[in-house]
């Protein structure tokens, strides 16, 4: 179990990296006058070492965004004074392991490794005060007359283990416990928007005890889904979900854009499309028909001119309903999974 369980509020003020066979992307984040580190994994020592994450741009749970910003700035611990944020991925709704991809840390080519996703949210914090930065993990310090290693400030203080906290096993088993897991979430004050950031190690086992947090098949490393949702509002099953988009295409005549998203039926039958809606996070909506066959894969072109979705290059959220209005399938991008013009983001 983590000794020292807590959430940093602050906000960015500088970004590093550190270039070892455990590399960390570094934060240091302001808070009341005092300055933390915020070391967040991006690779793993096990094997396989790239990581799975979530990067939720449009994270909606007011239950837990209102009360962490009601929280002071700087290290709140969370055991002691406030066990109702504790996060937890297997039972707490935030996330599964479904939600998550496989990203590698750093690798050639655009905006296709954890760096790329991560450090600009962080740039855009250092730049702007009123994004405020919540680090949940394991923290540290202060340890008085040792400086920080990247940052030089003194007294050390950060914050570390900002992944999920339990399934694991081997030497890393002793840290394993419910309702203890890491994360970093981001406040966009000014539109009071937040985005969510859930990292999870590959070789971690997400059919854990309730109890101890060990992996129940200790052979089981990885398998199996957690208990939430596929994103923190409800969702009902559905075979349809939401595979690619077309978000930022090359403009056509005109300065036309023609954007796409495309669609898969992961059901062994046809399901019909009439009645379904593709719709925006602002609530503009485009009806669909026709058949999916079973297993089929249909790339729909968005129709903004007649009222439909809109693709923000900023970053947001594509929405699938069913037939009763349902949401069936909801997928969120940010801004830096856009920047590449005629490039499709795969969800």
């Amino acid at each position: 179990m983590l000794k020292n369980y807590k959430v940093l509020k602050g906000t960015a003020s500088a970004l590093a990296l550190d270039d070892d066979n455990d590399p960390h992307i570094e934060i240091r984040i302001e808070a009341d006058g005092v300055s933390y580190r915020i070391a967040l994994n991006v690779r793993s020592k096990m094997s396989p070492h790239d990581l799975l994450y979530a990067n939720i741009v449009d994270f909606k749970h007011p239950t837990l965004t209102e009360a962490l910003e009601a929280l002071p700035m700087g290290l709140t611990d969370i055991r002691k004074d406030h066990p109702e944020l504790a996060i937890d991925y297997v039972r707490g709704g935030l996330i599964e392991r479904e939600d998550m991809d496989v990203a590698p840390f750093q690798l050639s080519g655009p905006k296709n490794d954890l760096r790329e996703f991560i450090e600009p949210i962080v740039e855009e914090g250092i730049a702007d005060p009123d994004i405020h930065f919540y680090a949940f993990g394991e923290a540290w310090g202060p340890e008085h007359g040792k400086p920080d290693q990247y940052f030089d400030f003194e007294p050390g203080n950060g914050i570390h283990d900002i992944h999920m906290n339990q399934g694991d096993g081997g030497s890393f088993k002793a840290t394993n416990g419910p309702n203890q897991d890491g994360a970093l979430l981001v406040h966009f004050t000014d539109t009071d928007e937040w985005a969510a950031i859930f990292l999870c190690f590959q070789s971690q086992n997400w059919n854990t005890d309730a109890e101890s947090g060990n992996p129940v098949f200790e052979n089981r490393g990885g398998q199996g889904r957690g208990e939430g949702t596929r994103r923190p509002q409800p969702v009902v099953a559905s075979s349809l979900r939401i595979i690619a988009a077309l978000i930022n295409p090359v403009n056509g005549e005109g300065g036309t854009e023609a954007e796409t998203v495309t669609l898969i039926n992961r059901s062994d039958m046809s399901v019909s499309l009439d009645g379904w809606k593709l719709e925006d996070e602002n609530g503009r909506t485009q009806t669909l028909s026709g058949t999916l066959a079973a297993g089929e894969i249909r790339t729909i072109a968005i129709d903004a001119a007649a009222g439909g979705p809109q693709l923000a290059n900023r970053g947001g959220d594509i929405i699938l309903r069913n037939t009763d209005g349902a949401v069936a399938d909801r997928v969120g991008y940010g801004k830096s999974e856009t920047a590449n013009e005629g490039w499709t983001t795969i969800f």
